[in-house]
């Protein structure tokens, strides 16, 4: 993935497609380490999707990128 708006929508778009199929949450996390082939150390029975979020947010969204979305915001 290129930049933190592509991430954040990749993101986006996991939520929605999971609002349209009632997996259960450590599935959600499967399906989606499965899609960006990604190894993550907890074992991947025992990972929710909301600490996937956590960690994916963590790995590939920084902190300037909330804060430069901020400033936009704020300058509108």
């Amino acid at each position: 993935m290129k930049k933190s708006e592509d991430v954040e929508a990749w993101l986006l778009g996991m939520r929605n497609l999971f609002r349209l199929h009632d997996y259960l949450e450590n599935m959600k996390a499967k399906i989606s380490t499965f899609i960006l082939k990604w190894k993550v150390d907890i074992q991947e029975g025992n990972l929710t999707w909301n600490e996937f979020e956590r960690l994916f947010k963590n790995n590939y969204l920084l902190e300037r990128y909330y804060y430069d979305r901020a400033k936009r915001f704020y300058e509108l």
